[in-house]
């Protein structure tokens, strides 16, 4: 069994910071239980309870007395354990796990989205505390999340984090494209993205009112869009079926659509007409929304990269589904047990990608069927840490 990532990231989880004043009387290191909580989430042990006994159960298997030097494991109680891990250095954390999944990306496609934390408002024996939440910054190409924001207060500060992270060397990278719902929609945002060399396609929805109108008249004042795409007509699970029509409307004479005094450099206007129709009723509905990007390409590459958007989304649905987060109490600090949670996910998906025409137990791969395989099989969940 190869060890490399294995033995790098127990070693990198050794360099967090212990939050225990007295550490020569520590009984039960930091990295050890990490290290753990991690993979009895990859094999399906969602919740403090299920990690707990996970932990009892396995702790002195060969793979852990070899991985950590030791005769025999020591797990903590119950409530040390859940103290451990809320208690953990979040920054430091967020620093291993970009670190890990670094090779993974060309940082080139990515969207971002804040997910609330749905077990971090609850008023119980703990802490009253508002809600919190956490902005994914997820590589479209790869469907894996490269990095985080922890947002302390409400969804709300989402527009600052992103400003933070607009900032860090990861994401200030000539032609990377953002993709991003109406609420990061911000001047400061939008021009720092543009100031960088970057490309955003910023969605405008009815509450940002001037602007929309100004990007509805200015659509008008075209007599025929420059490009437009139709996308085959596609069935949904709930009965229904979908088709897009992209327009977009471009300025060939020059790079800038739509002079805006606030907003720099808009050189795309998208218009996408979203038709659905009820094949049980036969009803039809239809939805226009509008994008600006601060680039030029054609419809069916703003197709594609705005449909990639809602890779985010099939994310945060396998966080919900196969990690159940919003189905357990964060109590005090939930970011911790989040980026873990994210590692868990993203792991799995980096093998869905690596082995797309393959069968797994003699069926179709999907997420749910390879964490259902790391449940029942340790050396299989292991091996997740080691896919190229």
């Amino acid at each position: 069994m190869k060890m490399m990532n294995k033995n790098k990231l127990f070693k990198q989880f050794k360099q967090i910071p212990d939050y225990r004043k007295h550490t020569h009387k520590i009984v039960y290191p930091l990295e050890e239980i990490l290290f753990m909580t991690l993979c009895s989430l990859l094999q399906g042990r969602v919740d403090y309870d299920d990690i707990y006994y996970w932990m009892t159960a396995n702790a002195n298997g060969k793979f852990f007395k070899r991985l950590f030097g030791k005769r025999k494991v020591r797990v903590p109680s119950y409530s040390h354990l859940h103290h451990m891990l809320v208690n953990i250095d979040n920054n430091f954390m967020e620093l291993i796990f970009r670190e890990f999944f670094k090779k993974h990306s060309t940082y080139e496609n990515l969207a971002v989205d804040g997910k609330w934390l749905n077990g971090s408002d609850i008023s119980g024996q703990y802490i009253n505390e508002p809600h919190k939440a956490i902005l994914n910054i997820l590589d479209k190409d790869k469907k894996v999340v490269i990095g985080h924001k922890l947002l302390e207060k409400d969804k709300r500060s989402e527009i600052p984090a992103m400003t933070t992270l607009l900032k860090e060397k990861e994401f200030y990278k000539k032609g990377q494209i953002f993709t991003f719902d109406a609420l990061l929609t911000q001047i400061e945002i939008l021009n720092l993205i543009n100031k960088q060399d970057s490309y955003y396609i910023a969605k405008v929805k009815g509450n940002q009112k001037l602007l929309k109108e100004k990007v509805m008249l200015t659509s008008d004042c075209f007599h025929n869009p420059t490009y437009t795409y139709t996308s085959p007509l596609f069935g949904t699970e709930n009965n229904k079926s979908v088709k897009r029509l992209v327009e977009v409307f471009q300025d060939i004479s020059c790079n800038i659509v739509m002079h805006h005094s606030d907003f720099k450099n808009i050189q795309s206007i998208i218009k996408i007409t979203k038709e659905t129709t009820d094949l049980k009723t036969g009803v039809i509905k239809t939805k226009v929304e509008y994008l600006i990007a601060n680039f030029k390409t054609n419809a069916k590459e703003f197709h594609d990269k705005i449909l990639q958007h809602w890779s985010v989304e099939t994310y945060h649905f396998h966080l919900d589904t196969l990690t159940m987060e919003d189905d357990h109490i964060a109590f005090i600090d939930p970011f911790s047990i989040s980026i873990l949670r994210s590692f868990t996910i993203n792991l799995y998906q980096l093998f869905l990608n690596a082995n797309k025409n393959t069968k797994l137990d003699g069926r179709d791969i999907t997420m749910a069927r390879i964490k259902k395989t790391a449940l029942h099989d340790i050396n299989f969940m292991l091996d997740l840490f080691e896919i190229k």
